[in-house]
C-alpha cells in the first residue's frame, strides 16, 4: 500500500484543521488555555502547534488523514508512524520540538493524542512482535513538498494498541521504583 500525503498536508494549515486541533487539545489536554499555530521554521522541527498552560507552552506535532479507515472497520484510529524516509530515519526517531503527537482524521474528526516520548519506547519495543501477528501494517508512503517528491517506510498502528503498550510502559516503570528497597 503506498499512501499520498500531500492533500493531508494541504488541509493541515486550513482553519478546519486548526479548529480540530483545537478542540481536541481543549478536551485531551489537562490545564489547555490556548492553541496557537507555531512559525514556520518551528513546523520544520517538529512542532505543528503550542499549547498554552499554566505551567507554559508544549509542542505538538499533527499526523493529519483525510480518511478515518480505523473508523470505516470499527476500530480505533489508525495511527501512522514513519520509520524511515528520505535519506534518514523517520520522525519517529528524529528528535524534535514536540512533546505531544496528535493523530487526526479530517473526515470523522476522531482523534488519538500521545506523549512522544512514550509513543517511542512503545513503538521500538513492540513493533517486531506487533507486525509478526498482523497487529501493525508496514506500509510505504508518498511525500511530496517544494517540488520534490520522496517515498518513506512506516507502519499502521491502531492507537488502542498504542495505548495499551504506554499502559504497560507505566505499569513496568511503577513495579520498578518499589524493586530493590
Amino acid at each position: 500500500m503506498t499512501a499520498d500525503f500531500g492533500k493531508d498536508f494541504k488541509f493541515s494549515t486550513s482553519p478546519d484543521a486548526h479548529a480540530l486541533v483545537r478542540r481536541a487539545c481543549h478536551r485531551l489536554v489537562p490545564e489547555c488555555c490556548g492553541v496557537s499555530r507555531a512559525t514556520p521554521a518551528e513546523d520544520r522541527r517538529g512542532v505543528d502547534y503550542w499549547i498554552s498552560t499554566p505551567r507554559g507552552r508544549v509542542g505538538l506535532d499533527l499526523k493529519l488523514r483525510s480518511k478515518d479507515y480505523g473508523a470505516a472497520r470499527g476500530g480505533s484510529v489508525d495511527c501512522i508512524i514513519e520509520l524511515d524516509g528520505h535519506g534518514s530515519s523517520g520522525w519517529l526517531m528524529k528528535p524534535g520540538g514536540a512533546t505531544l503527537i496528535l493523530f487526526a482524521c479530517i473526515d470523522t474528526s476522531r482523534v488519538a493524542l500521545f506523549e512522544s516520548r512514550a509513543l517511542q519506547t512503545s513503538v521500538i519495543t513492540n513493533l517486531g512482535r506487533w507486525l509478526a501477528a498482523g497487529l501493525a501494517r508496514e506500509i510505504k508512503t508518498t511525500s511530496q513538498r517544494e517540488g520534490r517528491t520522496w517515498e518513506n517506510r512506516a507502519v499502521i498502528v491502531p492507537a488502542d494498541l498504542l495505548v495499551e503498550a504506554i499502559d504497560r510502559l507505566g505499569d513496568m516503570s511503577a513495579a520498578n521504583e518499589g524493586d530493590g528497597v
